[in-house]
């Protein structure tokens, strides 16, 4: 027996959640399951979903889409809000296909008002879905999915080529790496304000930024590494695509962003073997602990900030021990341990279906 799956993103077009799914049906199994994908829109993905896909569908128009989800499917996996708002009512009403629900944005596709004028996100999909998935514990915490059919996934990120990379070590360049687009939100003159204070405790430590953007940030940047006589130590790499090398000729990386989803450079670097220095922004405490792969320093917090630097690179036992905890805990965020959970969620989400377990009777009942 195959099940049909089919798969609904909102574009074939290069994004995050498009390019990340993309990687995880490349790796998921393949034997019994059929899977099918269909944007409401095209773009320069629909060839590489064509060459891993069963079948490959771009509509938005309402006749074309009762049509499609109309076609006997086992399952059909919705990936994002506006999609599952959209065919939610089709999907819940018109057939008895298994209905799985990805909650991968931060923000509610909907909100209601409760009590006081108290803004909640709207839980009406994750509760009518027949599986819904959560990128993070916080995410699923905040819609207060706790249920059977609720799985936390974690972040999936293509770390395969960076495990292999050596831990750092005494010969490794004194350098701080952070890779991130040039943008005030990412808070990159915070690690020039700290670099300083680094110098002082670890001489001819550097900084080396990777990342384009912002033309205005980037001279505002440089300005302040001048201002702090620390201009000879930053470099502005710009944008780089071997990020192996980067990070293989850095002792630690930093992120002291305000604003992160559950950022892939760290887990880049933690697949790479190389502590990790964040602020808690967004669900970066998904992956990182204190102290165990890494350090936490709360947004803003210069003298923290270089401390934990300092920490670091100047005592490479402790910076082995971080890495290899790192390196550890970004196994099961690699691609194919997550493709293996999806797909046993999708496989238990049709072999429901066939024992009765969906929407439609639960609805009734």
């Amino acid at each position: 027996m195959t099940y049909r799956m089919l798969h609904v993103l909102e574009a074939f077009a290069p994004g995050g959640m498009e390019t990340t799914f993309l990687r995880l049906l490349q790796a998921m199994p393949r034997h019994g399951v059929s899977h099918e994908v269909l944007a409401f829109h095209d773009g320069p993905l629909r060839e590489a979903f064509a060459g891993v896909a069963d079948g490959v569908h771009v509509t938005s128009r309402p006749a074309g889409l009762h049509r499609l989800l109309g076609d006997g499917w086992d399952v059909v996996h919705v990936l994002f809000d506006r999609c599952a708002y959209r065919l939610a009512p089709f999907l819940l009403g018109r057939t008895d296909a298994a209905f799985v629900y990805w909650k991968g944005y931060d923000l509610a596709g909907m909100f209601r008002v409760e009590g006081d004028f108290a803004w909640t996100p709207d839980v009406t999909l994750v509760n009518a879905a027949d599986a819904a998935l959560f990128t993070t514990p916080q995410l699923a915490a905040c819609f207060d999915a706790a249920s059977p059919r609720t799985t936390v996934l974690g972040k999936a990120a293509d770390i395969t080529p960076l495990t292999a990379l050596p831990l750092a070590g005494p010969d490794t360049p004194l350098r701080i790496l952070s890779v991130a687009n040039l943008h005030p939100r990412k808070r990159l003159g915070d690690l020039i304000a700290a670099l300083p204070l680094v110098r002082a405790r670890v001489p001819g430590t550097e900084l080396r930024l990777v990342g384009g953007g912002n033309p205005v940030e980037e001279a505002r940047l440089r300005q302040s590494a001048a201002d702090l006589g620390v201009a000879h130590a930053v470099q502005f790499a710009g944008v780089q695509h071997d990020i192996a090398a980067e990070l293989a000729a850095a002792r630690v990386l930093a992120l002291p962003s305000n604003r992160e989803g559950v950022p892939t450079v760290l887990l880049e670097a933690m697949a790479a073997g190389r502590p990790v220095v964040a602020t808690p922004a967004g669900h970066t405490r998904s992956i990182l602990d204190d102290g165990c792969e890494g350090y936490v320093v709360e947004t803003g917090a210069i003298a923290l900030l270089a401390d934990r630097l300092v920490r670091v690179l100047s005592d490479p036992a402790l910076a082995a021990r971080l890495g290899e905890a790192g390196r550890l805990r970004a196994q099961g965020h690699g691609t194919a341990a997550v493709a293996t959970r999806l797909d046993a969620v999708l496989r238990r989400a049709a072999a429901g279906r066939d024992h009765g377990f969906t929407h439609g009777l639960r609805l009734a009942s």
